[in-house]
């Protein structure tokens, strides 16, 4: 039995174990950090108390209770009547560092005329992502943002998210009426961080950037970017900018100079092309040797001496095939090893993620654009994997993927690079015309870039791809990309 001591009552009740549990065992069951748990008591979200010789104990009542609500987010199964199509938009430091993503969703037309009330669709989408598919286990030690309407910020559903690790995005439009500021109040104490959208100059939701952490400004309009910059700085606030609707790099270095902190969007791919331009010497290594391994008459001896001519090549060559990312039982330390571990497939395919590696080397620089060649590479594999009788496209569906990132990464015409390489017709044709089925995938994975979910259901339609085959292969396609990404 534990004495719990009321003071509010000035009185003695007696507990039994059986009715509470320790901070750890709370977490452990709700699937969150102690520190979580420690907000959630703090701010009346758990019911708690402290025993006599200064342990917490929380009430299983309130904890159930919790787990009950968790159950949009955390059962198990398929999501009744829930068909959502999944996108993301990444955001970074000032070190092109990445520092989280926006989930994008769009729920299908059936199921919204199913579901009249937004507020359960929203709930649904949650239950989708967070529980069934596990973004945040996707997207490892990145924030997740997240967007909601007012409406739904009074729901206890979000109450299960980890705050730590989802910030709560407020659109534009917010009307800060008492009522919503005592709801915002009531999140921040459970240590959510609140982002305001689209914020404008005079906007009626400035009067939030008193209990806001973020603020979001669309870069396309870049008078009001740099007012809003600039009245942020006013203030002395300690409201984070980040610019969003990011297009171009020019875009990305004009929010640089007004100050931002963060940056959203896939600005990184899509840089000048200029004809005629020289792809570098160590590029160009990297082509050749691709060039080589497509080449049937090339054996193992004559790609290894190939490769030895470049240590700096084949020391990262060994760190990104070590990496988690391989899925290899034991460590290779050679270069023999890793032609006959991998096998010439599998090194072509690390020879293509290494040509989005920064020339000095892969330690310390990061670079946006091999994970999102490396997501795309794998999408692409996957979803071929999952059409009926496509599966032998698969090794040439992730090449499609890797390589439709390249006149991003050289600054120069596609057509130039692919005529170092000797592609089978129905590669460059998806590349160069988006051609045949695979040409339709790559057009799939750029509608979900641009975030215009509704031409990428469209085209999901089109080849019969079942929709939580379609939700699974983002998940893991994106959980693979940021492996990569740690591991390099």
């Amino acid at each position: 039995m534990r004495i719990r001591i009321d003071r509010a009552m000035k009185g003695v009740e007696v507990v039994a174990d059986s009715q509470v549990y320790s901070t750890r065992e709370a977490s452990e069951l709700l699937g969150v950090s102690l520190r979580t748990v420690q907000l959630w008591v703090d701010s009346g979200v758990l019911q708690a108390w402290k025993t006599a010789g200064g342990h917490r104990r929380i009430s299983k009542a309130s904890v159930d209770a919790l787990l009950k609500g968790r159950g949009a987010t955390e059962r198990p199964g398929p999501a009744p009547g829930c068909s959502a199509l999944i996108a993301y938009q990444p955001v970074f430091d000032r070190d092109n560092r990445l520092f989280g993503y926006e989930l994008l969703y769009r729920q299908s037309d059936i199921d919204v005329a199913r579901i009249e009330d937004p507020v359960a669709a929203t709930s649904q989408v949650i239950r989708l992502a967070f529980g069934e598919l596990g973004f945040l286990g996707a997207i490892g030690d990145a924030l997740c943002f997240l967007n909601v309407d007012e409406e739904m910020l009074g729901e206890d559903v979000l109450f299960a998210l980890d705050p730590c690790r989802v910030i709560l995005e407020l659109p534009s439009d917010t009307v800060p009426s008492e009522r919503l500021l005592e709801r915002c109040h009531a999140l921040k104490r459970a240590g959510f961080r609140l982002l305001l959208e689209n914020l404008r100059p005079g906007n009626i939701s400035e009067r939030l950037l008193s209990i806001a952490d973020y603020a979001k400004v669309d870069m396309r309009c870049s008078s009001e970017a740099m007012a809003v910059a600039n009245r942020i700085a006013a203030m002395q606030c300690s409201v984070k900018l980040v610019a969003g609707r990011l297009e171009s790099i020019e875009a990305h270095e004009l929010a640089r100079r007004f100050g931002y902190d963060f940056f959203q969007g896939f600005f990184f791919a899509r840089p000048k092309i200029t004809r005629g331009r020289q792809i570098s010497a160590q590029k160009a290594v990297l082509l050749d040797l691709l060039r080589l391994l497509l080449a049937s008459d090339a054996n193992n001896l004559e790609i290894e001496q190939r490769l030895k001519l470049e240590p700096a090549l084949c020391l990262n060559l060994l760190r990104l095939v070590n990496s988690a990312a391989a899925g290899l039982s034991r460590r290779v330390g050679t270069i023999r090893e890793v032609i006959l571990v991998l096998g010439r497939q599998n090194l072509c395919r690390w020879i293509q993620i290494l040509l989005y590696a920064d020339d000095l080397g892969l330690i310390g620089g990061a670079n946006p654009l091999m994970q999102q060649a490396a997501f795309r590479g794998r999408f692409l594999e996957y979803l071929v994997a999952v059409l009926p009788g496509q599966a032998a496209l698969k090794d040439r569906a992730f090449m499609v993927g890797l390589l439709s990132l390249t006149e991003a990464l050289l600054g120069v015409p596609l057509d130039q690079v692919l005529a170092r390489l000797n592609l089978v017709d129905v590669v460059e044709a998806a590349l160069l015309r988006r051609e045949g089925l695979l040409g339709e995938l790559l057009f799939l994975v750029e509608a979900l870039d641009a975030e215009d979910l509704v031409r990428a259901e469209s085209i999901a339609k089109g080849l019969n791809l079942d929709s939580s085959l379609l939700q699974q292969g983002f998940i893991e396609s994106l959980g693979w990309s940021n492996a990569l990404n740690r591991g390099a």
